[in-house]
C-alpha cells in the first residue's frame, strides 16, 4: 500500500470508519463486534458471483465503512503476496463464477471432491481480494453458503486459523491442497 491510501486516516494505517475511531486496536474490536452481529442476523444469498460477494461484504461491514460492498480502488499485498490487480477483479470473479456454473455449483460431489474443488474456488476468490478490508470474513460466509447448497454443510469454527493462513499462501501459488484439507476437516460430520 502506498502512503496515499485513500482508505486510511492521514498519516496512519487506521482505516477511515463511520465511528471516527483513530486507534487500530479499538477499530478492530468494534469491527469484530459489528460484523459478528451482522453475520448472526443472516447473510444475503446470491448466485456466487461478484455481486453476491459484494452483497455479503456490504451486509457485514455496512455499519463500519462507507465503502462496504464496493470494489477496492487500490492495489494491495500481504506478506509479500500481491493480490489481483484491481482492474482484473471483475474478470477474476467472472472466471470463478463460470467455473462454478460449469461444475453445477459443486452439487452432487463426494466430500473429498467437493473439498478439492471448493479449495480451488475459495483460493481464487482470495487471490481476487476485491475489498480493501474484510475479504476473509466475506469469503468464509460465501464458502459456508456454497457448502450448504452443495450438500456439505461446513462448520467454520473447525477451520484452524494458522492452517487457513498457510493454505491461503499456498493457494496464492496455485497449490490448493491445504485449503482443500481445511475445508474437508470443517465439513466432515465426525
Amino acid at each position: 500500500m502506498s502512503e496515499e491510501d485513500p482508505y486510511t486516516l492521514p498519516g496512519t494505517t487506521v482505516l477511515r470508519n463511520k465511528f471516527g475511531i483513530t486507534d487500530a486496536a479499538e477499530l478492530e474490536a468494534a469491527e469484530r463486534e459489528w460484523v459478528a452481529q451482522r453475520a448472526m442476523a443472516g447473510v444475503p444469498a446470491g448466485k456466487f458471483n461478484l455481486h453476491h460477494l459484494q452483497a455479503i461484504h456490504r451486509h457485514l461491514f455496512q455499519d463500519i465503512y462507507d465503502w462496504a460492498g464496493k470494489l477496492r480502488t487500490v492495489e494491495i499485498a500481504k506478506g509479500g503476496h500481491q493480490f489481483q490487480f484491481r482492474q482484473y477483479i471483475e474478470t477474476g470473479m467472472a472466471d470463478v463464477h463460470r467455473r462454478l456454473t460449469e461444475a453445477n455449483f459443486l452439487r452432487g460431489l463426494r466430500l473429498a471432491d467437493f473439498a478439492t474443488q471448493a479449495g480451488a474456488i475459495i483460493g481464487d476468490v482470495n487471490y481476487v481480494h476485491p475489498f480493501r478490508e474484510g475479504n476473509g470474513r466475506t469469503q468464509f460466509l460465501y464458502l459456508k453458503q456454497l457448502a450448504q447448497q452443495a450438500g456439505h454443510p461446513i462448520d467454520l469454527r473447525k477451520i484452524r486459523a494458522k492452517h487457513w493462513l498457510s493454505a491461503s499462501k499456498s493457494a496464492h501459488k496455485a497449490d490448493y491442497s491445504l485449503m482443500a484439507t481445511e475445508i474437508s476437516r470443517a465439513t466432515d460430520p465426525n
